[in-house]
């Protein structure tokens, strides 16, 4: 039984990255793409289980949607299971729809979008089912009951966290599978299925791929898809487990960047710093990257992740108003002392920093917003970035504000703001990130750091303007 997983290619207007936003997706620079890793997760353990699979990366090979169905049309595949993402959803549906028709074999798809909107899907496309929440063993479950019945007429009656439409247009919704625990047994990322060569980050040289260490975040702020993908309990691959993929990456597909995809990567500080040990005893010759928080950092671990080629962190700042803080943000910057240490030790040590930041929280004022500005000032982090508070479907965030709106999820790009809150209307909002960029980017000892990365700096301003047109 042959199976084809896909990454779409994104729509025409910017890059999505599916991965991102807890699988709800983002759009991203054009200069990065991301491997579909949450794919290769799937197709690793069913290669394990005797399947043939292909991945097929519509941004990969740079393919629009025509060329992307003749593809996969081409594989002649009994199962197709396609990524998704909030903001090129209408797209997603449509290929999904094609390849149905054209192949007249099961079409399923996953991702944090489809998984807590699944009525949109059935009601917009010709696919036959969603896999809800991580892919993994319901992909391999739904593989195995269309190899039993066959791809003309299968039923999915009992597989867990499966939505699924039958012969006569009946929607069943199947019972949640529990998380996974053991994440050690699943089967490392398919990177052999992947042309490695082509994946990139805005600034590196040679291919990029991404990890995924652990999943979960404690945290629970009110806007974040990972919690809601993931869970709040925090699960972790051994760290013998991780450094096993560490040394596949790098020896047998010769990847030396790795960005580690997990909510909070320092959640265990023991953990990561068995990683680190581990990255140094075996003299991998790689350079990483990973998003965390402050609160879950200390001098002593960032001294032997810079030791062991940690060289940029990404660290959730959110607001610089302390009601905010509490209410959405899982109050990560209760000592504003140790955030400073920590961007301060980042620099010492050599590890390049950015500090994520959203603007627009239902109860934000502009007042509150400039808080945010000037802490991040304050902070100096090497590359900031301001994004619109997003409701995805699902979120607490969504929950506490769909009663009041109506939210078009094509819109979601996390940039643009989709809708004001009680102070300020949409436009307010995308006008305060404008300025939020303009005051950090603008001071002069911030704009002669960026003229050292002058490719790099030159692929800031082309997504600033793409994004949001004119600087004024």
């Amino acid at each position: 039984m042959k199976i084809v997983l896909v990454n779409p290619p994104s729509p025409p207007e910017y890059r999505v990255s599916r991965g991102l936003m807890g699988g709800f997706g983002m759009a991203v620079n054009p200069e990065l793409l991301y491997p579909p890793i949450e794919l290769a997760h799937v197709a690793g353990l069913l290669l394990a289980e005797g399947f043939e699979v292909e991945i097929f990366d519509g941004d990969a090979v740079e393919a629009d949607v025509a060329e992307a169905h003749a593809s996969i049309v081409a594989s002649k595949p009994d199962f197709v299971c396609m990524d998704s993402s909030s903001t090129s959803l209408t797209q997603d549906l449509h290929l999904a729809s094609l390849v149905q028709k054209s192949l007249g074999v099961p079409v399923f798809m996953l991702g944090s979008q489809v998984t807590f909107t699944p009525d949109d899907l059935f009601a917009n496309s010709d696919v036959n089912g969603v896999i809800r929440g991580e892919p993994e063993y319901t992909v391999l479950e739904v593989a195995r009951r269309i190899e039993e019945s066959g791809a003309e007429s299968p039923d999915f009656t009992g597989v867990e966290s499966v939505t699924w439409v039958d012969a006569e247009g009946t929607v069943h919704q199947e019972p949640e599978r529990t998380k996974i625990t053991d994440l050690d047994a699943l089967a490392l990322p398919a990177r052999q299925l992947l042309n490695n060569a082509v994946y990139k980050f805005p600034g590196l040289d040679g291919p990029v791929t991404t990890v995924k260490s652990s999943r979960g975040c404690p945290l629970n702020c009110s806007f974040c898809g990972y919690t809601l993908a993931q869970g709040l309990k925090f699960r972790f691959r051994s760290p013998e487990h991780v450094l096993a993929e560490l040394i596949d990456l790098h020896r047998t597909h010769g990847i030396r960047h790795v960005v580690f995809r997990d909510p909070i990567f320092t959640t265990r500080k023991d953990r990561v710093m068995d990683i680190c040990d581990g990255i140094l005893a075996e003299k991998l010759d790689i350079k990483w990257q990973c998003e965390t928080a402050v609160k879950t950092l200390s001098p002593e671990l960032l001294e032997k992740m810079a030791e062991a080629g940690c060289t940029h962190i990404s660290l959730g700042i959110e607001s610089g108003n302390a009601e905010i803080q509490k209410k959405h943000c899982g109050n990560k910057l209760n000592k504003l002392d140790q955030a400073k240490e920590v961007f301060e030790v980042c620099r010492r040590v050599g590890i390049e920093t950015r500090a994520f930041c959203m603007i627009g929280f239902p109860e934000e004022t502009e007042e509150m917003v400039d808080e945010t500005l000037r802490l991040v000032e304050w902070l100096d982090p090497d590359q900031v970035q301001f994004c619109a508070v997003t409701a995805y479907p699902g979120t607490p965030l969504y929950e506490m504000l769909s009663d009041t709106r109506d939210f078009n999820f094509a819109t979601m790009t996390g940039h643009h703001a989709t809708e004001g809150n009680e102070h300020m209307t949409a436009a307010q909002i995308e006008a305060k990130i404008r300025q939020a960029y303009r005051s950090f980017y603008r001071r002069p000892k911030r704009l002669l750091g960026e003229l050292k990365h002058p490719r790099r700096f030159a692929g800031k301003l082309a997504r600033y303007f793409r994004l949001w047109g004119t600087p004024a």
